[in-house]
């Protein structure tokens, strides 16, 4: 039998666990029927030990549910992030990583059989039955060092020598900037890796909107993002929530587009099959396998931008035809502030002041539908809504119409 260990060996496991204790809070022990109830134990207790602080639970006639109970608005850093710090190792991993780098902390420059050679004979030869370390074993962690930025090499003669990486810039004179970007980019878990090495930290940031669920997508981007800068396609795994099912799909991924309003992250693709754009939310997607190269990324991109011109929100225009919306406001002169407030959420709407009061604001959009919840919140100051599709516009004025049934003239 397996045995128990805090620590993550792969965090998309615990990924799906952490979302469902955070947004499916009211689930129980029994309604996780995927896996085993022992898996269900194994992970609630792995969230407990770094989470313990912000995990709540509640009794009621279907059973004891947990979940994350915390006000984001209240908080200084992502507690998610915590979830990244506790990879699995096993005993030789780590005595090999602390052996490597006190022998490079005392010797500059070293080749992998001097190293071994020092391992041999001043660390284990003083164990009367010491772990044999093959010189294999050895160059493959040197490597894997230096991938990750532990250790530099160079090349003298035949030799491969290693050293300890230089710190060339002091990260304490940027530890307010780091701070910021650690809460507020969709890679931030990086930023809070660097915190990790700042000597002092001034917890002087707060956030009205702090969405703290989106470091759970960092591996999924990171993983997209290598496939975009070297303009590559992907083979996606992405859940789809209408069937309850998984779809595996090919993509070339071109630009992460990110709500202000709601924090949901998605990613805007290139449908290889269909040849059209279409965005997935990122906290669907399970899994991402970077593919060849795609010949045509930057005409893809280019077309993106064109599209998103003329995009509200979530739907990427696919059709040729765009949609005219007309907005007839009266503004006080004492309400500057709602001209502004068109201006700066319009989306690049047109603003004109046709008389002293009345303005109008015109945008173009591949789905005018989509601009109705903005559209909603100047009722009390619309004189006339039109809109090229006549469904968005007798939308709008049957939702009037049943508002006035409901809360009268």
């Amino acid at each position: 039998m397996a045995e128990y260990s805090e620590l993550i060996k792969k965090f998309d496991k615990i990924r799906d666990y952490m979302r469902d204790f955070y947004i499916y809070g009211f689930r129980t022990r029994d309604d996780f029927s995927i896996k085993s109830l022992r898996s269900y134990d194994n992970e609630k207790r792995r969230i407990e030990s770094y989470l313990h602080d912000i995990m709540s639970f509640r009794q009621d006639e279907n059973g004891k549910s947990v979940f994350i109970s915390v006000d984001c608005a209240s908080i200084n850093t992502n507690p998610l992030y915590r979830a990244f710090k506790t990879k699995s190792f096993t005993k030789n991993d780590i005595t090999l990583y602390f052996i490597i780098l006190d022998i490079l902390t005392e010797h500059s420059a070293l080749s992998t059989s001097q190293i071994a050679n020092i391992i041999f004979d001043e660390y284990l030869s003083v164990f009367e039955e010491p772990i044999i370390f093959d010189l294999s074993t050895i160059r493959n962690k040197l490597k894997e060092y230096e991938k990750i930025g532990i250790l530099t090499s160079e090349k003298d003669c035949k030799n491969l020598l290693y050293s300890l990486s230089k710190d060339d810039i002091d990260i304490n004179n940027y530890c307010d900037a780091i701070t910021f970007f650690t809460e507020t980019s969709p890679m931030g878990v990086v930023g809070s890796f660097l915190l990790d090495k700042c000597k002092s930290v001034q917890k002087c940031l707060s956030y009205k909107h702090h969405y703290i669920m989106n470091a759970l997508d960092s591996e999924i981007i990171e993983v997209i993002l290598q496939a975009i800068h070297s303009k590559r396609k992907i083979e996606m795994t992405n859940f789809v929530s209408k069937t309850q099912r998984e779809k595996t799909v090919i993509v070339t991924p071109l630009k992460f587009l990110i709500s202000v309003q709601g924090g949901r992250q998605y990613i805007a693709c290139k449908q290889e099959s269909t040849n059209i754009m279409k965005n997935y939310r990122l906290d669907y997607i399970k899994k991402v396998d970077i593919l060849g190269k795609d010949g045509f990324f930057d005409d893809s991109y280019k077309k993106l931008e064109g599209i998103l011109l003329n995009t509200w929100g979530v739907n990427i225009g696919n059709t040729k035809d765009l949609e005219k919306i007309v907005l007839t406001l009266r503004i006080l002169q004492n309400e500057k502030y709602i001209v502004n407030r068109l201006l700066k959420e319009g989306r690049g709407g047109k603003v004109t002041q046709i008389e002293d009061t009345v303005y109008t604001f015109e945008k173009e959009l591949y789905n005018a539908q989509e601009a109705l919840p903005f559209i909603r919140t100047f009722i009390g100051r619309i004189i006339k809504f039109e809109c090229t599709n006549e469904k968005v516009k007798n939308t709008f004025y049957k939702d009037l119409e049943e508002m006035q049934k409901m809360y009268g003239e």
